[in-house]
């Protein structure tokens, strides 16, 4: 198992850590039935289940309520979060949103995912897209997020396409800014019909 670095440092932890990590080391794919629950073996494997499964998620996290669903095949403890908090050099649990999730902690560094998928990538997009405001990076309104990925897909070599670009945008904004809200704005159904028999 990999422990962050300044994990050992803790002094009252340190017997623990060389303890578990000479015990032997069990396969996560190994028949367990005949392990007995509580022994030191039967944590180490499934602190080594827990480690594989998480290394298989996108996000590298797991709410831990889908764990209960599969304890029986996996052969885990009733009280897996006791376990998940007894080693937290190696999981991280959250409690945001009232529900529990699970980290690996290798897999992180600080708050940020060190090796992300092409999924989550495309979800941190998405979200960008939306207009889902980070309260940690102060964002307040969807013009700060700054997309530096795709910035090369909308920069040109020459300057004339940037002076074309520009005068056309300020016609559109200053137009949207120039309609009135009255009344009579809005189109008649006849003007509608009409106006698709002239195309």
């Amino acid at each position: 198992m990999k422990f962050p670095p300044n994990y050992k440092k803790v002094y009252r932890y340190g017997g623990q850590i060389d303890n578990f990590q000479k015990r032997v080391y069990l396969s996560p794919y190994a028949d367990a039935s005949e392990l007995t629950a509580g022994s030191q073996e039967f944590d180490k494997r499934v602190v080594a289940v827990m480690h594989e499964m998480l290394s298989f998620m996108n996000e590298k996290r797991l709410v831990t309520d889908h764990l209960t669903h599969f304890r029986r095949e996996f052969v885990m403890p009733q009280k897996l979060m006791r376990l998940l908090l007894k080693h937290f050099g190696i999981f991280y649990v959250s409690e945001r949103g009232k529900r529990f999730s699970v980290f690996l902690t290798e897999a992180y560094e600080g708050s940020e995912l060190i090796e992300k998928c092409p999924m989550a990538i495309w979800k941190e997009k998405v979200l960008r897209l939306v207009g889902c405001r980070g309260r940690k990076k102060k964002v307040e309104t969807f013009d700060d997020l700054s997309d530096m990925e795709d910035r090369d897909l909308f920069e040109s070599d020459s300057e004339e396409d940037i002076l074309s670009i520009a005068p056309v945008q300020e016609e559109t904004l200053n137009a949207h800014d120039d309609v009135s809200c009255s009344e009579h704005s809005e189109m008649e159904i006849g003007d509608v019909c009409s106006a698709y028999k002239d195309t």
